[in-house]
């Protein structure tokens, strides 16, 4: 009885998983979470395997909790329908912003803030692919000053393993507070280290980006006086080693040292340049003009500047005022680009798109004022983010329709060129007339697909929502049915149910991986797998813990307007090379390649006689047969394609 729950679960799971992968209608879009009570406030981060989590601040009843979503490259939702419970302790009445990044495992670290010593206080969480609770269903207090106020956290996952927070320690003047957590969750600098300025000057919103050997490299505001008013904000930066030590000038080097930071309105904000350095871009009024200004600053992992001192500017055009900035650097050409909006003097037209293009050492590639990409009108945009791959990028911004309290999420990928690369120029990702705030992004860097996500109102209430974006500008995934048999666990009925991936592979030498799937397939072998991949045609790969790898006869047109069907049961003429054997009506994979070496010989044989020999049992990679036994049934399968020296044939 006990087997048979666990397989009936695992089929709605499947289903499940199925009908919520991307939406291909950007009029209807992905829910991520629409359950009753306030979803606000999303946060993302990629995953490796192209997909992402989502996490956000979630007001079903009695009060705000913190839930998470993972998505794998299809949009399939693996955290159940309405999200996975991360916390459930007391939130403050404003809710505080907070951070994600993702390890080199996969598992999502998150910090956030909630008031459960009866203070505001950092918490950090890590959870696993599987939704497991790594550090404990209460996660690891990062303080060790419970009274005092501290807020504002982020996270950086280390190249060596770890984890890097930093957040703003609220003792007046305001501090810079940081600590590292290995894989368990144990502190490694003892106490918190703290930063502090000179004087009474206050230290405010820092920022992390993980660099080489576990090291970090924060960037963060400092002022004097009052913060709403003052014109004393700059910029400060600074690289710490695995073990907290300061790798760059002492105290610390600074960005911009001239003042006028916009440092309310946003916050001067660093990305990885991919090569352990680091962009910061940020909005200043160093002319006292009362116009507002875009810069960018690329210093490497040595700690040298790479731009003019102080930064590069984006515009020149001293008319208008520049707000919003975002850049991206294209690690291939060694330039950045930067895009932000623009109004006029008054600020009485708003909404324009402009961009600027930066050489290797700051130089404006795209004329002294940038490029318009969308002209000013009443529209006002928000919430840009740019993401690069190869020598493109993919800009997504909201649009607040003017006159109304409804907005609409949009995006463009252009080129080094300053051409755009989409029909139609600007696609617009979600077009229902909705309210949508914090819109949020993250571009998988191996297929382009973007993703967009934001808190969105259509219901009468915040719900979250995202769109999936391809690097092509379509949207939705593509969708293979495969029928699928396996020789050992097929008995001319049905098919032992049992997980497999169906992998795209490029249609042309060297027939590179483009996207893995993981099904779990019925007891008839069937199973619907996704794909962020663009339409086109593939060959199909099937992987199977025991079975021998296997390919599609040839390239399959895979899009997205329909499901594509394959059947790789029916005839020797569906398998390359007609590597199929025929079983009770059915062509299937061979069977017995339990060391998954592309061959079925005597050292599978030998590994199946050893554990039948020990009366191994369970799911393990010898029990070809899928009956949780190994025993003289799966040696007979094993040892038969062995004699026959059945192996791999691939393009």
């Amino acid at each position: 009885m006990y087997r048979f729950l666990l397989t009936f679960s695992i089929v709605l799971l499947f289903v499940s998983e199925v009908l919520a992968q991307w939406s291909n209608n950007t009029a209807v879009n992905t829910s991520i979470c629409d359950t009753t009570g306030d979803q606000a406030t999303p946060k993302i981060a990629s995953t490796s395997d192209g997909g992402c989590y989502i996490m956000w601040f979630d007001n079903r009843l009695p009060n705000y909790k913190v839930y998470l979503q993972r998505l794998d490259a299809a949009g399939n939702k693996k955290f159940g329908t309405q999200g996975l419970l991360v916390s459930s302790n007391t939130q403050n009445s404003s809710l505080q912003d907070f951070n994600i990044d993702v390890d080199p495992s996969g598992n999502a670290v998150l910090v956030f803030t909630d008031v459960r010593s009866g203070i505001i206080n950092p918490y950090a969480y890590l959870v696993s692919p599987d939704g497991t609770l790594l550090w404990g269903p209460n996660g690891v207090a990062l303080t060790d000053s419970v009274n005092v106020s501290q807020n504002i956290p982020v996270v950086a996952a280390t190249s060596d393993g770890n984890y890097v927070f930093s957040w703003v320690y609220g003792s007046g003047p305001n501090r810079i507070a940081m600590q590292k957590l290995n894989a368990v969750g144990l502190p490694q600098w003892g106490a918190p280290r703290k930063l502090r300025g000179t004087g009474a000057e206050n230290f405010n919103y820092p920022r992390l980006v993980r660099s080489d050997n576990g090291s970090v490299i924060m960037n963060w505001d400092a002022y004097t006086g009052n913060v709403a008013t003052t014109a004393t904000i700059k910029i400060f930066v600074q690289k710490f080693a695995a073990d907290s030590t300061r790798q760059w000038t002492l105290p610390q080097d600074t960005v911009q040292n001239l003042g006028r930071v916009a440092g309310i309105s946003f916050q001067p904000t660093p990305v990885s340049d991919g090569n352990n350095g680091v962009l910061i871009y940020w909005v200043d009024d160093r002319d006292i003009n009362s116009r507002q200004s875009i810069w960018a600053q690329r210093i490497n992992s040595a700690g040298v500047i790479q731009f003019p001192k102080n930064g590069s500017e984006g515009s020149l055009l001293s008319t208008n005022n520049h707000f919003s900035p975002t850049a991206t650097y294209l690690s291939a050409t060694g330039e950045t680009v930067m895009f932000w909006t623009e109004t006029n003097g008054g600020q009485t037209i708003v909404g324009g798109l402009y961009g600027q293009k930066f050489d290797a050492t700051g130089n404006r590639q795209w004329g002294a004022n940038g490029i318009e990409f969308k002209a000013l009108d009443n529209n006002q945009l928000s919430f840009l983010s740019v993401y690069s791959i190869d020598t493109s990028v993919v800009v997504s911004y909201t649009e607040a329709i003017f006159g109304s309290g409804n907005g609409l999420v949009k995006a463009s990928r252009i080129g080094s060129s300053s051409a755009f690369h989409w029909p139609g120029n600007i696609i617009t990702a979600s077009s229902i007339l909705s309210s949508k705030i914090r819109k949020q992004s993250a571009m998988d860097k191996t297929s382009g697909q973007t993703v967009m996500t934001w808190s969105d109102n259509r219901s009468g209430q915040g719900d979250i929502y995202a769109q999936n974006l391809k690097f092509d500008g379509g949207a939705g995934a593509c969708l293979l049915d495969v029928n699928i048999g396996i020789e050992g666990f097929w008995n001319g009925t049905t098919q032992v149910q049992d997980t497999m991936r169906v992998n795209l592979r490029q249609s042309v030498s060297p027939y590179s991986l483009v996207e893995e799937s993981k099904v779990y397939l019925s007891n008839s072998g069937n199973a619907v797998s996704g794909y962020a991949a663009a339409a086109g045609n593939y060959y199909v790969q099937l992987i199977h813990r025991n079975a021998l790898e296997t390919w599609s006869a040839a390239p399959i047109n895979i899009t997205k307007a329909s499901v594509t069907g394959y059947d790789f049961t029916t005839s020797q003429s569906q398998v390359y090379g007609s590597n199929s054997v025929l079983k009770l009506t059915r062509y299937c994979s061979y069977s017995g390649d339990v060391n998954h070496d592309a061959t079925i010989d005597v050292g599978d044989v030998v590994l199946v006689y050893n554990d039948g020999s020990n009366f191994v049992s369970g799911y393990v990679d010898t029990d070809v047969n899928g009956d949780n036994f190994v025993d003289v049934s799966d040696l007979l399968i094993t040892y038969n394609n062995a004699t026959n020296f059945v192996t791999v044939a691939r393009p």
